[in-house]
């Protein structure tokens, strides 16, 4: 796991880099290079420099930082003597090279002003080491060991104050094997993060409210219990499942994940990919088993004779796993759009035509046509309006009471395919003229006045509306009489009975030759 990166510098430890010496003397310290140092120690024959050799520890933990003992004497020769004040310094190149790993080139070529100092440790370079220590190999300590409790005013122990505990030789490393935890590092490590997320809720959720109530909350691993399986530098973020896990977000204990997104997801992030679902929801396929097993009432809630949305609830039991995804498949259903600060009301809408169909009797409703069918549907003519309105108005099927059905027996007068089934067999029937018959243009009647439905409909008094019957061929004959338009004889028969019919096409054939 790539970590924080450590940098303990020492102080007038020999530097091998090359310096680019410019015009004016360096403002600021090199810094030390305890990778380049140590390899320079090895390519001579020597042997790799202990950490506490120049790290002095109390306890487990660093104290202090390297002083002029460190690197002169054994290693580098005897330290520079302090010249008199104003004085300058006595310093060859390598000796600059080596001072200027922790003082300023600019001082140490100025006259001596009685100090130099020491910004320790300077992190103008690199950082030399990572810190490889993973959340799986910590699993069974509590997070706030590392962590101070996120919106309190707490500060977190020092780095190494929280290993002391455990890293004392016995149950785990012993802190004098620095290597252990700090591997070499390159480039300019960062502290594990957790992973960067399209759909943040950072700017509306609080750690102390969610600690505050009780027990579950106050557990990291409520809602970080990923974080404790990886030693990755991107950690996993909770998910939704994690919020509406029970005595969450499960709508007891609090609201419910599905039906208050923007309580948390309040406003757009920099950045975020909108996927536009496009299948709808359909009654058949996948459904069908729930429809024929399920009462209606479970999905379709009625309020005053109206189907209303039912919300999230019927769906959530074969759908939760789309519920707490970040790239939904199944919004479509009923969304134009996933984005979840968005108010996402139910703003698709259902398809142009029924998927299931109602069955009528139109001797029991003797009322004017027009009252059930409208003529202006901009897909199918002659569609009943959508609905309950054209069966409570009345008065007849009230919402409660009426004769029945009742409005919530769904299956007194709905059945899933009914619809399709019908045009299927209007469009098969014996010289059908379901393909070319336009009720638009047969609005008007011979005197030009409004041609009444039962003028060629002479037969409503059929139990289905299956079973009404084709308008007999008499009714057409007062229009298509040659003058107002085609006449019915001759042969522009196919101009209303195209295509192959059951009984048509071979009526029509010339009979062949004699046999």
């Amino acid at each position: 796991m790539r970590g924080l990166g450590l940098r303990a510098s020492a102080v007038g430890l020999l530097v091998l880099v090359a310096i680019a010496r410019a015009d004016e003397p360096r403002p600021t310290a090199i810094g030390f290079d305890h990778l380049l140092h140590d390899r320079q120690v090895v390519v001579n024959g020597g042997e790799s420099i202990a950490c506490t050799r120049c790290h002095a520890t109390a306890g487990g933990r660093i104290t202090g930082r390297p002083d002029h003992a460190t690197c002169f004497g054994s290693c580098h020769g005897a330290a520079p003597a302090a010249p008199a004040r104003g004085a300058k310094l006595v310093l060859d190149a390598d000796r600059l090279k080596l001072c200027t790993a922790c003082h300023a080139e600019r001082l140490l070529v100025a006259p001596y002003a009685g100090s130099l100092p020491v910004p320790y440790p300077p992190y103008t370079i690199d950082r030399d080491f990572n810190l490889a220590i993973g959340h799986r190999t910590h699993a069974a300590t509590a997070c706030t060991e590392c962590h101070a409790p996120p919106e309190t005013k707490t500060r977190p122990k020092p780095p190494h104050a929280r290993c002391t505990g455990c890293h004392d030789g016995t149950r785990a490393s012993a802190m004098s094997r620095c290597a252990t935890c700090h591997p070499a590092a390159s480039g300019r490590p960062q502290p594990p993060e957790l992973r960067a997320v399209q759909d943040t809720v950072t700017a509306t959720f609080s750690h102390a409210k969610h600690a505050a109530r009780g027990t579950r909350g106050g557990e990291c691993t409520t809602c970080h219990a990923a974080v404790r399986t990886t030693d990755d530098s991107e950690l996993p973020r909770p998910t939704v499942h994690d919020c509406a896990a029970a005595g969450c977000h499960d709508g007891t204990a609090a609201f419910a994940t599905t039906v208050a997104c923007t309580r948390c997801h309040a406003s757009a992030p920099d950045k975020f990919t909108v996927i536009r679902p496009t299948d709808r929801f359909t009654h058949g396929g996948a459904h069908a088993d729930v429809v024929a097993k399920q009462p209606c009432g479970t999905c379709h809630p009625i309020d005053h004779g109206e189907i209303v949305v039912s919300g999230h609830a019927p769906c959530i039991a074969c759908h939760a796993e789309d519920f707490g995804a970040r790239a939904p498949k199944k919004c479509g259903a009923c969304h134009n759009a996933t984005e979840p600060w968005r108010h996402l009301v139910a703003d698709r809408a259902p398809a142009d035509r029924t998927e299931l169909g109602a069955t009528l009797d139109h001797g029991k409703h003797a009322g004017a046509c027009t009252s059930c069918h409208s003529l202006t549907t901009a897909s199918q003519q002659l569609r009943p309006p959508r609905g309950h309105g054209a069966c409570t108005t009345s008065g007849c099927h009230a919402v409660a009471g009426g004769p029945a059905p009742h409005l919530a027996e769904c299956t007194g007068c709905h059945r899933l395919g009914l619809a399709a089934e019908r045009e299927r067999a209007r469009a098969a029937a014996p010289w059908s003229v379901r393909a070319t018959f336009d009720h638009g243009v047969h609005r008007a009647g011979r005197d030009g006045g409004e041609l009444a439905c039962t003028a060629c409909h002479v037969d409503l008094r059929a139990r289905d509306v299956l079973a009404l019957a084709t308008p007999p061929k008499p009714t057409c004959a007062p229009c298509h009489d040659g003058s107002i338009t085609f006449k019915l004889t001759g042969t522009s028969c196919m101009k209303c009975h195209p295509g192959q019919t059951r009984s048509g096409p071979d009526s029509l054939r010339p009979a062949g030759p004699p046999k």
